[in-house]
């Protein structure tokens, strides 16, 4: 294990060595979309960031706008989520997941009735309790979904062999909450792996990175390449990513030009906004 100065930061510099070779990896996916992903109905924001740290409480609203011609109405509830490591949510009960938000977080209101061309705010607010042990992360997923009346059934062409089923079609609305401290008990990502990946004709980087401690992590990852035979010298990504405590994302960076044969030095670097260090694998492969 090598260290190195950078930006004042310091680099845990892991090295691996081995010639390409084709490896199949799961990508881990945050959850997100667009807020107008229905026409004529709006929620937004789409993902609410709250950073309470213990013994605080802040407040912060979503907005629901009905521009259909019609009155609309709404349940919001809670609900817990866990994502799968091939980045699908699923929802889970309120207090399910052990980094449940709904202790924290209060809803307000809970149901809402808007006409043509009018609009809510809902309030959510998080009060942390006075606990040092309370500085950690927290998250959740506000569920604004519409309420439909039941309708009459049409039996139509019933006989007594028949039976009439109503079904009445629903949409909702994901607003995804995280509370992240700004004082975190334990901030600690660490990259697992870093590979070279050949599919066909496709050339990938493949840097893969855990979230070892408490708290939600937003970081940045990029990958430094060097042509080992010609000098030559690029970057790949700058992008930044989420990671939530106890998960592992597999960050992908694609060549804009086709790599050549030859050998090749790569370093992968991973900054996740901690005072005191950058993580960084250094990775030395070979194209045939």
């Amino acid at each position: 294990m090598k260290f190195l100065k950078t930006m004042q930061k310091r680099i845990i510099l892991i090295s691996i060595y081995f010639i390409a070779f084709t490896f199949a990896a799961q990508i881990f996916a945050n959850p997100g979309g667009d807020d107008d992903f229905n026409k004529g109905i709006t929620v937004s924001p789409s993902h609410v960031n709250f950073n309470v740290d213990p013994g605080n409480m802040a407040v912060k609203k979503i907005k629901v706008s009905n521009y259909t011609d019609k009155t609309q109405k709404f349940n919001v509830v809670y609900n817990d989520f866990d994502i799968s490591k091939d980045g699908k949510s699923s929802f889970l009960e309120p207090g399910t997941s052990d980094f449940s938000l709904s202790r924290f977080i209060n809803i307000s209101p809970t149901f809402i009735e808007l006409g043509p061309g009018a609009n809510q705010e809902v309030t959510l607010t998080v009060q942390v309790p006075s606990d040092p042990e309370m500085a950690r992360a927290a998250w959740g997923v506000i569920v604004v979904e519409q309420v439909e009346e039941k309708k009459a059934l049409d039996p139509g062409n019933e006989t007594g062999k028949t039976i009439a089923f109503g079904i009445t079609p629903t949409f909702a609305f994901g607003v995804w909450v995280y509370q992240n401290p700004s004082k975190v008990e334990d901030m600690h990502v660490d990259i697992t792996n870093f590979m070279y990946e050949k599919q066909n004709e496709n050339q990938f980087m493949m840097l893969k990175v855990e979230n070892k401690g408490n708290g939600i992590s937003f970081c940045k990852a990029y990958v430094e390449i060097t042509n080992l035979d010609t000098g030559e010298q690029f970057t790949l990504g700058g992008k930044r990513y989420t990671i939530l405590p106890g998960y592992e994302r597999t960050f992908v960076f694609e060549p804009e030009a086709r790599l050549q044969k030859g050998n090749y030095s790569a370093v992968g670097v991973l900054d996740y906004n901690s005072d005191e260090e950058l993580v960084a694998a250094e990775l030395e492969f070979k194209i045939e």
